[in-house]
């Protein structure tokens, strides 16, 4: 294991159940599946607090201001005092290429520092690189792990396998939705969905209330910015023929609820016309600006 993960490991949880099996503590008892939706809820409003907390953050606001050089020099000087949302922050930056070249190998790196801090939003980040193995062998048992960490099916009702296949899944699909939806799509709020690993089955059960679009001349009536079923279903779908390829063998024919994160708050001040141009990585311990 490289020195970049070697912090990671000692903060993965280490499954007392092997794979497949499941011990008698973990089988549903009276009011799981009410246990299981407060703690969706609960991760959901993490998720929503985590986001309006990182609104406000210096280096968000310089973002979207189109202020990439003030960011950039905001986020190095942070990350080398250790501050932890820096850290996640610059993650996000590398992995979207916002401000910055895009290299999610790089980003990877961040969000393991973060991690090693407890960072939540970091943790369910680097599980989808876990387990899509971005700069590192693939794993969907240590993506599940981090993820459970990360306050993600505290039930346990899915293995460590199962759970890392689904977080997989939900940080490519959250990326994709971040990356792609218009400024404004939605609301604050997260995306809950029901996810069966065995099955493939997703469900959408709630979305944040949808942006409405300018309404067209002659008429006072604003029509929603996006179909919100058929661009969850399409980044899904996608995310699917993204990831890994599971065993289907040690796959959970067990239902979990899961958060997307869309919350678009640094993706605001995206310029892909600066963005795609970048040229500059990160060296020697620094970020450089784009332009």
């Amino acid at each position: 294991m490289d020195e970049s993960n070697l912090g990671i490991a000692r903060a993965i949880r280490t499954s007392r159940d092997t794979e497949g099996q499941r011990s008698a503590r973990d089988a549903p008892g009276p009011g799981l599946a009410e246990r299981a939706a407060v703690a969706s809820l609960f991760l959901a409003m993490a998720v929503f607090a985590s986001a309006a907390s990182l609104s406000s953050d210096p280096i968000v606001v310089a973002v979207k201001h189109g202020d990439c050089s003030k960011a950039v020099a905001l986020v190095n000087a942070r990350v080398a005092s250790g501050d932890n949302d820096a850290t996640f922050l610059a993650g996000r930056m590398l992995d979207e290429g916002i401000c910055m070249q895009k290299d999610p190998v790089q980003a990877a790196d961040y969000f393991t520092h973060a991690v090693d801090r407890g960072d939540q939003g970091a943790m369910r980040d680097y599980a989808a690189k876990l387990g899509l193995g971005v700069g590192t062998d693939p794993s969907y048992a240590r993506a599940g792990d981090i993820c459970r960490s990360a306050g993600v099916d505290p039930q346990r009702q899915l293995s460590p396998y199962s759970l890392g296949y689904a977080c997989t899944l939900t940080g490519i699909a959250s990326r994709l939705l971040r990356e792609t939806l218009p400024k404004g799509a939605f609301h604050a709020g997260a995306i809950i969905v029901d996810f069966n690993p065995a099955s493939g089955e997703m469900r959408i059960k709630t979305t944040p209330e949808i942006g409405r679009a300018d309404a067209p001349t002659g008429t006072n009536f604003r029509p929603p910015m996006i179909d919100a079923p058929h661009e969850i279903n399409k980044s899904w779908s996608d995310a699917v023929a993204a990831a890994p390829k599971p065993d289907g063998a040690q796959l959970d024919n067990r239902s979990v609820e899961l958060t997307l994160d869309v919350d678009m708050t640094l993706e605001a001040g995206r310029n892909p016309a600066r963005d795609t141009q970048a040229s500059s990585r990160l060296l020697n311990g620094e970020f450089h600006v784009t332009h």
